[in-house]
């Protein structure tokens, strides 16, 4: 194995984003397939959509692997959730299915007590994402805040890699968005390391 897959090994790595319509998270997945691809790797992401509404729940995947992804199908037993809305912990079974060690990416400036939570085996980032976001981009948007904190916790992109991602997406908004988003990630990553440094 090279030098660019030493951080990912063989096996594959699904992650579940679960969201509400307009949280962004079909782009986060689509961004963190982007620069997993960037860094060498095999990479997915695809959405499932319930209601199409504004509001509703939406999930979205990724499988990122350093060896040919043969599967297709929804990620029933991820790696690593990201909950872009802390209501979703009791109005849908997000952590359900959720590896053994699993991680717990969650738009909360705390962790819930919600069934389920209990799991003394998961690893927890909680960080305000929306409250950030609503700060540097001027939307309440947790998306790219949420990714930089899945990528120091996982360390399966780099976050350089996401930047470069966020760049070319995200590049027909404008400087400034591309800029925002960028700060943003970095506010993610910065945080979630606070806490690994904490924990």
């Amino acid at each position: 194995m090279n030098n660019k897959h030493e951080a990912v090994s063989l096996r594959l790595y699904e992650i579940r984003f679960h969201g509400r319509g307009g949280q962004g998270a079909v782009s986060a997945a689509a961004l963190l397939a982007l620069a997993a691809f960037d860094g060498g790797f095999e990479a997915q992401a695809f959405p499932k959509f319930g209601s199409e509404r504004r509001g509703a729940p939406v999930e979205a995947y990724v499988r990122i692997s350093a060896v040919p992804i043969r599967a297709h199908n929804q990620v029933y037993t991820p790696d690593a959730v990201v909950i872009q809305d802390a209501t979703l912990l009791r109005s849908e079974p997000v952590l359900r299915g959720l590896r053994e060690g699993g991680l717990v990416v969650l738009n909360s400036a705390q962790r819930p007590d919600v069934p389920g939570g209990d799991r003394d085996d998961l690893r927890w980032i909680c960080l305000p994402a929306s409250h950030i976001g609503e700060r540097l981009l001027g939307r309440p948007l947790p998306n790219t805040v949420l990714l930089g904190a899945l990528a120091v916790a996982t360390e399966w992109v780099s976050l350089s890699a996401l930047e470069k991602a966020v760049t070319g997406h995200l590049g027909r908004k404008g400087e400034e968005v591309v800029k925002a988003n960028i700060e943003a990630l970095r506010e993610g990553s910065r945080l979630a390391t606070e806490q690994r440094e904490n924990s």
